[in-house]
This record gives C-alpha cells, structure tokens and sequence, in this order.
C-alpha cells in the first residue's frame, strides 16, 4: 500500500518515526517507505518461503496467452523462474510453457487417465481369468465324477473281463480250472445284472441315449439323478432292481418291488442323501428300507 499522505513534511516524520533517512524529495520518501513495507511483508512470510522464494511449479498455456512466442516471454517474467529451467512441452496436443514441475502437474490428468484405463483393463482380465478358473473347475469336478463312477464299475467290470479269458481257456485251450468255471458264472451273471453308474452315462452327451424311461423302468431313477451318486450301497440297489426287473424267467416279488419304490421316494425326499447307512435317526427310514430289501424275497416261486 502507498504512504497514507502526500505532504512532505508528513512523509519525513513517518520516515522519521520508522527509523529510515528523512533526506530527500518527495519520491525519494515514497519510495523508502513502500520498500520498508515490502521487507516487513517478507519478514511474516514463513522461513521456507524466505530461504526459497521461486516457485514449485510454473506453467503457461496457449489457452491463456497466445502465441508459442508469448508463452515464452511471458513465462520468463513470471516471479521465482530460474535461468534455463523454462521448457516447451505439449500435453494433450496443446503446447505447455514452463518449469518440470509444472509441466509434470500439466500431464497428471493425462497421466491418471492412462492409469485408470490401465486399470480397468486388468480388472478386465482378472474377471475373465476368474471365470474362465471357474469354468476348468467346473471340468476337473466333472472329470472326477466320471473317474469315480468308472471306479465304482471296476468290480463288476473286471468280472465280464474274467469270463472272456477264461471261456477262451476253457473252450479253445481246454484247460479251464475250477476257479475260470466260478468266473465264466460270475460273468454270465454279471452280463445280465444292471449297472446304474454305467449305464447312466450312456444318457449324456449329443449322442447319448434319449429313452430315460427305459432307464427308469429298470433302475427306479432318472439317469441325470443317477450320474451324481457316489455311494456303492445305493449303486448295488439299484442294480439289484434293474436285474429282477429285466429277468426273462423270474417274476419278481410284489413285496420286492413296493420296498424299491419306498426306498427311492424315500431317498429321492431326503435330496438323495447318501450318508444314510451311517446318519442315525436322521435317515433312519431310508436305512430301514434299505436292509429289509436284501432281507426279502426277489423272485416268485415257481409254479
């Protein structure tokens, strides 16, 4: 602010009064007076902004001045520019005018744009890894249940297998023992016994088989339901039902047939739960069930 009076006289004093020299013209005591002001100014600025009196960051657009040329002259009067720090650098297609700092804080929008997309495409990614982890989970799980369900045909499998190498003993080599006469049985008996597991998936797939009532009829399941079973207990009702049912010289019981249809509604109400044998009261009913069908009669007696 200039002196508060004009008078020269008023001037002296004030000079006289802050302890400056009361010498001079009129100018010379304004002049004194406003540089006093101006030291005192700088005395209340904080240490930092004493010690450092250049700016951190200085910039100059196009936008606000013109011209390259005028960027640049204005950007050298601009207060705290060092000698040689001034630089020209474009930013979004637009030329910028000023010191690193400044021109670094000109691209920071750029700069966090980038990020953002950078970002959002890795996010992109890790969703899609995440799905695509999801799905060969979803493939390994399938694969195990296709392992287990082999499993649980091995035995009766094998059996089949047997009977092959031991007629071919007995028929060709004429050698057969006593135990390739037990397998040749074994097999022939197993050739007409039911095996849900298997025989579940020859429903699945586009060339599978499309008659699950045939299915039904024999195992007293849809094969969908049956493909998702793990328990051999289960597994070794079902079979026994599918034998009885397909045999071409027996009848099966009426008692026989009742206890399967309780079991499966039983079972299928429990939302086929497999611990059964083992759950205590829980299932109980599905277990009762279960031991009275090996316990009763399968067959009619012959006439």
């Amino acid at each position: 602010m200039p002196p508060k009076a004009t008078n020269v006289e008023d001037l002296r004093e004030q000079c006289r009064s802050a302890g400056l020299d009361t010498t001079g013209n009129k100018a010379d005591l304004v002049k004194r007076l406003k540089n006093q002001k101006k030291q005192k100014n700088r005395e209340e600025l904080s240490p930092g902004d004493q010690d450092d009196p250049k700016y951190d960051a200085i910039l100059v657009t196009k936008s606000k001045t013109g011209s390259e040329e005028e960027m640049k002259s204005e950007a050298k009067d601009v207060p705290g520019l060092q000698e040689g720090e001034l630089k020209v650098q474009k930013v979004r297609g637009e030329p910028f005018v000023g010191n690193h700092w400044g021109l670094d804080l000109a691209s920071l929008e750029e700069c966090i744009r980038a990020l953002e997309e950078k970002t959002s495409a890795l996010e992109e990614s890790a969703s899609a890894h995440k799905l695509r982890q999801s799905a060969l989970k979803d493939e390994v799980n399938l694969l195990w249940d296709d392992v287990f369900t082999l499993t649980l045909c091995v035995p009766e499998y094998s059996r089949v297998r047997n009977r092959f190498i031991s007629t071919f003993k007995r028929d060709k080599l004429n050698n057969a023992t006593e135990s390739d006469i037990g397998s040749i049985q074994e097999g022939n008996i197993m050739a007409h016994e039911g095996d849900a597991a298997v025989d579940a998936l020859l429903y699945e797939g586009l060339n599978g088989r499309r008659d699950p009532s045939a299915f039904k009829e024999l195992y007293g399941m849809h094969p969908a339901d049956v493909v998702k079973i793990r328990h051999k207990e289960t597994i070794k009702i079902l079979n026994i039902h599918a034998g009885v049912r397909a045999d071409s010289h027996k009848t099966g019981t009426d008692e026989f047939y009742q206890r399967f249809a309780e079991f499966v509604q039983l079972f299928e109400g429990s939302g086929c739960d497999e611990s059964y044998l083992t759950a205590g009261s829980q299932c109980a009913d599905v277990a009762r069930v279960y031991w009275s069908i090996l316990d009763c009669q399968r067959y009619q007696d012959s006439a």
